[in-house]
């Protein structure tokens, strides 16, 4: 029976270091683990996922019977439409873009860029009023020039201010390209795309002179549930548009992305942590916009949801939705 006994305690102890040595892993054996991948098929792709996201655009074949297949290019129109991968994540996170391999000829009029930050239509989320860098600093445009193969002067890691970010590409004939995405902390988020609904979003510019906004891409129901904005300490003020009250909370709405002139539903300054009445922004972009004078260390909690049809008796602001025809 001892014997049996210290048989079963050995079979014990060995099984414990078999478990514990499967989680030390020789470092020349590390790997990591495989990216998801991506099929982009539509022109118009909105995600939220991490991973390596591919397109491929493939020349006509045509058979013939003295050739067998052959591409048809002089009989095929270039298809100059513009596509892009739009990403979006959490408001603490940026967003990191790296082309891995990349097929767009120039001389055919292909063309790849990166856009910090959203673009619809010719209008851009930040607007260039809200964004540290400038139009051009935002925008990285390239392609493949066969007169420089096999070297390529792209280059090959872009990063988000904010948690959006776009890649566009045109491919007229045939082409393709491979990028990965991943998402990374950003310790001080200024402009937020509103990925969905959450409680709340938190609106700060930490005592610089910056502006900060927080945009939804749909009709939306906003409350601002707590601001400290101009350093006044007597209450909230609900129409601050006025000359001398730089430091506000604009809270509007606008048929596209482009909200430096967007219509106002209300313009708040002061201090106040009780929760304010719903404004209801029946546009196809909703957004509440914190301008800052670097004076006062702003911040707005603002809660946003989808507006729904018996929100009408909400409504602040009535945008003409309809696409306008060019």
């Amino acid at each position: 029976m001892k014997g049996v006994l210290i048989l079963c305690f050995h079979v014990m102890v060995l099984s414990f270091q078999a478990k514990a040595w499967q989680a030390v892993r020789n470092p020349f054996e590390f790997s990591k683990p495989p990216e998801k991948f991506h099929q982009v098929a539509d022109c118009m792709h909105v995600t939220s996922e991490e991973g390596e996201f591919f397109f491929k655009r493939t020349a006509p074949i045509v058979a013939t019977p003295q050739h067998g297949r052959l591409v048809d290019v002089m009989s095929m129109a270039p298809v100059m439409e513009v596509c892009g991968i739009y990403f979006v994540t959490d408001p603490d996170k940026l967003v990191e873009v790296t082309v891995k391999r990349m097929d767009i000829n120039c001389d055919t009029g292909g063309l790849m860029s990166f856009v910090d930050g959203w673009e619809l239509n010719g209008m851009y989320f930040p607007t260039e009023y809200d964004h540290p860098k400038s139009m051009d600093q935002r925008i990285n445009e390239f392609c493949n020039d066969p007169k420089m193969w096999p070297f390529s002067p792209v280059r090959k890691a872009f990063r988000s201010s904010q948690n959006a970010a776009l890649v566009q590409y045109r491919i007229p004939i045939s082409g393709s390209f491979t990028v990965s995405v991943r998402y990374l902390h950003n310790p001080d988020p200024c402009n937020i795309m509103a990925e969905g609904v959450a409680p709340y979003y938190t609106l700060r510019n930490r005592g610089a002179f910056r502006n900060c906004s927080l945009t939804a891409v749909f009709p939306a129901v906003m409350s601002v549930v707590g601001v400290d904005v101009g350093g006044r300490k007597d209450g909230v003020n609900y129409d601050c548009d006025r000359p001398d009250a730089v430091d506000r909370l604009e809270i509007g709405g606008s048929s596209g992305l482009d909200s430096a002139n967007m219509d106002k539903s209300s313009t708040i300054c002061g201090k106040s942590m009780e929760p304010g009445p719903e404004q209801g922004i029946f546009c196809g972009t909703s957004t509440a916009r914190l301008i800052s004078s670097g004076r006062h260390a702003n911040q707005a909690l603002v809660s946003v949801r989808l507006a729904e049809e018996n929100d009408i008796t909400l409504a602040t602001v009535l945008c003409d939705m309809r696409r306008k025809k060019k």
